[in-house]
């Protein structure tokens, strides 16, 4: 089973790292970030494989700590 993050850890996620960072790390583009982060699509709308891709970008972080 996979385990991701709900969606206020990825709003926090986005909201506490640098868009750049999280766009190299992803390929989610920088503007679908903002998206998120801006309230202008909602998280809870967004693809598996986007929630994938910022779990593994946020665990890779805490692997590195």
């Amino acid at each position: 089973m996979i385990e991701v993050l709900s969606k206020e850890e990825i709003l926090n996620v986005m909201n506490n790292h640098s868009p750049y960072k999280i766009a190299q790390a992803t390929g989610i583009s920088e503007q679908t970030l903002a998206n998120y982060v801006n309230g202008r699509t909602d998280v809870g709308g967004m693809s598996l494989d986007k929630v994938i891709k910022i779990t593994d970008y946020y665990l890779s972080l805490e692997n590195n700590n």
